[in-house]
């Protein structure tokens, strides 16, 4: 059956900024890659000028929402709770879309929950939310604030990354940062990016590690090759 990795990615607790921070299993050396070494600095730089969060009980509702989101992907504590397969519950439709409501409501009182009021694992697994949630024009609406508060430094631009490029993936464009993949004969081809050439700039801006190490990892964590081929996206049908 096709797949595309657009699914699968939403499957892992793997925030792209942790992606970035952690050494490929493949590594050969303990010396630390600069590009490492540079996001996990200016990730740590986010982290301590917003602070730890001001409201506690948010925080905590978020993170037992994105629980809730992670479980029915099969993932527990960052990572599948199976090795072997995915187990994705029966009713993720369901789930996702209770989460969508929840989060609705939370925004239209609260506004969009950032780093500093929430502390980044809350602030990041709301953004994670929005990526699984159904309702593109409620995601769409918000794309533009979601970009003033990531480029104002006051929410992690690692997962607003998926949620830029999973739209213009549905809306049948290149995407931005190259985080969607779609399955093809056995192995995982990209969605076409935006000038290709500066891909690599563009995903360091945002805490996203080089290309080549993402392709890396997505192999080793789905047990399937991130091949160079390219796919196009399709045009939504009207």
């Amino acid at each position: 059956m096709t797949r595309s990795i657009v699914l699968l990615l939403s499957l892992s607790l793997f925030v792209p900024s942790a992606l970035a921070l952690q050494k490929p299993a493949a590594a050969k050396s303990d010396a630390e890659p600069a590009w490492m070494a540079d996001l996990a600095r200016r990730h740590e730089e986010l982290i301590q000028r917003n602070g730890p969060g001001t409201d506690a009980e948010l925080r905590d509702r978020l993170l037992a929402m994105l629980d809730r989101d992670q479980e029915a992907r099969g993932v527990k504590d960052g990572q599948p709770k199976n090795k072997e397969k995915l187990e994705i519950a029966t009713n993720l439709a369901e789930i996702d879309a209770g989460l969508t409501t929840e989060l609705k409501e939370i925004v239209a009182k609260q506004g969009w929950p950032t780093i500093g009021l929430v502390g980044i694992k809350a602030s990041n697994g709301a953004m994670y939310i929005l990526t699984h949630s159904a309702d593109h024009a409620w995601q769409l609406s918000l794309l533009p604030q979601l970009e003033q508060l990531a480029d104002a430094g006051k929410i992690d631009g690692s997962t607003l990354a998926l949620v830029i490029d999973k739209e213009l993936v549905s809306e049948g464009k290149l995407q931005r940062y190259g985080s969607q993949f779609k399955f093809v004969d056995g192995a995982m081809a990209m969605y076409g990016v935006e000038d290709p050439g500066t891909l690599d700039a563009r995903r360091a801006k945002v805490f996203l590690p080089p290309m080549t190490v993402y392709k890396q990892m997505l192999s080793e964590m789905y047990h399937l090759k991130a091949t160079d081929k390219i796919v196009s996206a399709s045009a939504p049908v009207q």
